[in-house]
């Protein structure tokens, strides 16, 4: 037997590990499109940005590692074309690997801007190690800043930016930041935070062109009408599902690639984790696709566990976080489709947002609050029924709430 997991990012790494902590013995290939070790990438837009996180702790283990643990690890190499009938993958340099089991930890790729003008020197997305040192490398001539796109991405890029004494903007083309991710309450206080420290941002302002001279940005066209001078442009605009691989060898997609409870595709030996998968999730009842280290991780555990026979559904309850400035946001749950929201503000720099979809808790979004976050972590997995006036009272505790 022969394991190949294709992508080594958070998901693809533990999958690898929690295979041989399973006791899994048989050869693992872990292969990855980069070129440097497999690393971290929520410090891309922030500590990494920043030039305050070293390289080498970026990595998420030391080369010796992969050596200690018998995975052969590949860099800079590409998979073409899965050969199911075969049981082997085929290499961009045209070699093949057999596998008997095969793990696909293909992430997302980034959305890029289809806009006049989005192939101009100075235009920047935060995806990978590259992305990251490439503009890197342009910010000590830079001086004003256009980050598109009003996520996290976006977000953290701004607070990354101006911390590093950049004149920044933010165009965003919905109402506010966070529009389809979280309560009117968290958008008005990052965006409010943001503007604390300098970041101007213009609501109902997507780009619609990127404005060049002798090749290079010195400007942005939004749809308010206003030119907006730029030196750099970040955009993060979202990701897709990477399922290309899956879909020409044939396993059923659907916003990524559809896995069962074990992370199985449509094909028993073959299985797939993290941001390319969509996948059932037995707390919300619904089919799901999730963007987050954590998902990768838990689901990499589901996966490795199936390959060494050991059957356990993947039930884990989501959660995120996001650093901006002194505020640190973690998020338990999913919290789409809430109905009405209860506010636990404990000081003007702390505050938790509950989501509730009728009597039932679904999420919460915790700012500077982390008791607020693990305590509702732990008990969410069943969308408890508790009291919203207790909740919303400080001098109430959480864990009674919780429990009585």
């Amino acid at each position: 037997m022969s394991c190949i997991i294709i992508g080594a990012s958070h998901g693809g790494v533990q999958a690898a590990i929690n295979l041989r902590t399973q006791g899994y013995t048989d050869p693992i290939t872990l292969i990855s499109a980069d070129k440097v070790l497999p690393y971290q990438r929520p410090p891309l837009s922030k500590a990494f940005l920043q030039n305050i996180l070293p390289e080498q702790r970026l990595w998420l283990r030391p080369e010796t590692f992969y050596t200690q643990k018998d995975i052969d690890l590949r860099l800079g190499t590409r998979v073409v074309k899965i050969d199911r009938q075969k049981q082997l993958v085929v290499l961009d340099n045209q070699e093949q690997l057999s596998y008997s089991k095969l793990i696909l930890a293909t992430g997302a790729s980034i959305r890029k801007l289809t806009i006049p003008g989005s192939d101009l020197e100075g235009v920047h997305y935060l995806r990978d190690h590259q992305d990251t040192l490439g503009l890197r490398d342009q910010l000590p001539e830079a001086n004003n800043a256009i980050v598109i796109g009003g996520g996290y991405i976006g977000l953290e890029a701004a607070a990354s930016l101006t911390k590093l004494g950049k004149n920044v903007t933010l165009l965003i083309n919905s109402e506010r930041p966070l529009q389809h991710l979280t309560s009117p309450v968290v958008s008005e206080y990052l965006s409010a935070l943001q503007k604390a420290n300098g970041v101007n941002i213009e609501v109902l302002a997507g780009a619609t062109a990127i404005i060049g001279e002798h090749n290079k940005v010195v400007a942005v066209q939004a749809a308010n009408g206003k030119r907006y001078p730029a030196d750099i442009v970040v955009a993060g605009i979202g990701v897709n599902p990477e399922q290309s691989l899956a879909e020409d060898a044939g396993l059923a997609v659907e916003n990524g690639i559809k896995v069962n409870q074990y992370m199985q595709t449509s094909d028993a030996d073959i299985f797939a984790i993290g941001d390319c998968v969509s996948f059932y999730h037995p707390m919300y009842q619904k089919q799901m696709r999730i963007e987050s280290v954590q998902n990768a991780t838990d689901q990499a555990k589901t996966a490795a566990l199936a390959i060494c026979g050991t059957l356990t559904p993947y039930s884990a309850t989501p959660w995120f976080w996001s650093d901006q400035y002194d505020a640190k946001l973690q998020i338990a749950g999913i919290s789409a489709g809430y109905d009405e929201v209860v506010v636990r503000e404990e000081s003007e720099k702390s505050l938790a947002v509950f989501y509730f979809s009728g009597d039932n808790l679904i999420a919460v979004d915790a700012i500077n609050q982390p008791k607020s976050f693990m305590i509702t972590r732990k008990y969410l997995h069943s969308l408890p029924k508790v009291n919203k006036i207790k909740l919303a009272d400080c001098s109430q505790d959480l864990n009674s709430i919780f429990t009585e």
